[in-house]
C-alpha cells in the first residue's frame, strides 16, 4: 500500500464511520443489530493485496475505537480488526476465485462479521468487559449476520466502487 492511498481510505472508513454512528445505530433491527461499518470493512478486505490488508485492518479499527458509545478498552477493535483482516487476506482469500461472485462476497461477509463479532466478546470478555446473557449474544449474532446477508446487495458494489477509487493508477 502506497502512502497516497491512506488518505482517501482513512476519509472513507471516517464517513463511513458517522453513517454507522449517526443513522444505523439509532434503527431499530427487528431481531438484533447491523453493522454497516464492519460488513463495508470486510468486502473492502476481500479487494485489498496482502500486504495492505492488515494496514486497512488497523486503520478501520482505531477509527472504530473512537466510538463514544463503545465500552471496550481503547485498542480492542483495532486488534479484531486487524486480526480479521489477516484471516482473510492470508486464508479466505487465497481460496476463493480472483473474480469473486456476489454470493461468495456476502457468505464471506457474514462468516468475517460473525468471526468478527466473537472475536470481539471474546477479547473483550477476557479483558474484564461484561458479557450479557447467551439468549441476548445469540439473538445479536444471529440478527447481525442476517441483516448483513440481506443487506449485502447494497453496500457490497458501493464498497468495491469505493475501493477502486483508493487505487493510485499503478495499482488498477
Amino acid at each position: 500500500m502506497t502512502i497516497n492511498r491512506i488518505p482517501g481510505i482513512v476519509a472513507v472508513f471516517g464517513l463511513l464511520f458517522l453513517l454507522q454512528e449517526a443513522l444505523i445505530n439509532r434503527v431499530s433491527f427487528i431481531i438484533g443489530g447491523f453493522s454497516l461499518y464492519l460488513a463495508f470493512f470486510i468486502v473492502w478486505i476481500m479487494q485489498e493485496e496482502r500486504g495492505s490488508a492488515v494496514a486497512n485492518g488497523f486503520i478501520a479499527g482505531f477509527i472504530a475505537d473512537l466510538s463514544p458509545t463503545l465500552e471496550a478498552p481503547f485498542g480492542l477493535w483495532s486488534f479484531v480488526f486487524t486480526v480479521v483482516a489477516y484471516l482473510i487476506a492470508n486464508n479466505v482469500r487465497a481460496a476463493l476465485d480472483s473474480d469473486l461472485s456476489p454470493i461468495t462476497i456476502s457468505v464471506v461477509t457474514v462468516f468475517g462479521s460473525f468471526v468478527a463479532s466473537v472475536m470481539f466478546l471474546l477479547s473483550g470478555a477476557i479483558l474484564g468487559q461484561e458479557v450479557g446473557s447467551a439468549s441476548y449474544i445469540l439473538k445479536e449474532l444471529f440478527g447481525n449476520a442476517m441483516w448483513t446477508f440481506l443487506l449485502s446487495p447494497l453496500y457490497a458494489p458501493i464498497s468495491i466502487k469505493l475501493h477502486r477509487t483508493t487505487l493510485t493508477a499503478r495499482n488498477r
